[in-house]
């Protein structure tokens, strides 16, 4: 046998440790509260539409007090995106330091750099395969760029009145935006990936993302 093409397995390309697997959840939870917040501030929290509703309920409010009563639940909301906030910082953290303590060979950058080796070598007909893993493990290598970006601009907008941070707020508010909808894009081909690779070719996987990886016990 050719060994220069042989696949290796010094090093996995999938991690299931505990801690990553609560990182993973705890993190989904988090973008998906932050992101609840967003909605409730850009279409639910609306002068007119609160005049709207309280006039339905036979309530009379002037817009100008509408506004006020915006203007408090906006704030309140505002609060609670910025205590997500802070916890996905913490969960940012968490990761950094799984990266740069946890086992070598499991650490994302070794397991990024396994499978881009594997696709190299990898004879054309298992191209196609190791290329669906290396494109998927892309996407998160993205992802992590994309929490890094948002964790770094949002603690630039809560610290806002820092004299050497206001000449860069309006920057990191656009680009705090921006990466925003590149999580929202990188949730949706996740999801869909996911599912599709569950239904296909890797049974379990959301299993194991929840349980953990079964220990191999030998007969």
């Amino acid at each position: 046998m050719d060994q220069a093409i042989a696949p290796a397995v010094e090093v996995p390309i999938k991690d299931y440790r505990g801690s990553i697997r609560f990182w993973h959840w705890a993190n989904a939870l988090l973008i998906s509260l932050q992101l609840m917040t967003i909605l409730f501030q850009k279409v639910i929290v609306q002068s007119r539409s609160a005049v709207t509703e309280l006039q339905s309920a036979g309530k009379e409010v002037s817009v100008p007090q509408a506004r006020e009563l915006a203007h408090i639940i906006s704030e309140r909301i505002w609060a609670w995106h910025i205590y997500f906030g802070w916890a996905l910082v913490a969960l940012w953290v968490l990761r950094l330091g799984l990266q740069l303590t946890g086992p070598s060979d499991l650490r994302f950058s070794a397991r990024l750099m396994e499978i881009l080796r594997r696709y190299r070598l990898a004879p054309p007909a298992d191209k196609s395969l190791t290329g669906k893993i290396l494109f998927a493990k892309t996407t998160y290598a993205l992802f992590y760029l994309f929490l890094t970006i948002m964790v770094a601009t949002g603690l630039i907008l809560i610290y806002e009145d820092v004299s050497w941070l206001k000449g860069i707020h309006h920057l990191a508010e656009e680009t705090h935006n921006v990466t925003m909808y590149l999580i929202i894009g990188f949730i949706l081909i996740h999801v869909v990936g996911v599912v599709w690779a569950e239904s296909k070719e890797d049974h379990g996987l959301i299993s194991r993302m929840v349980g953990g990886e079964a220990p191999n016990i030998k007969a």
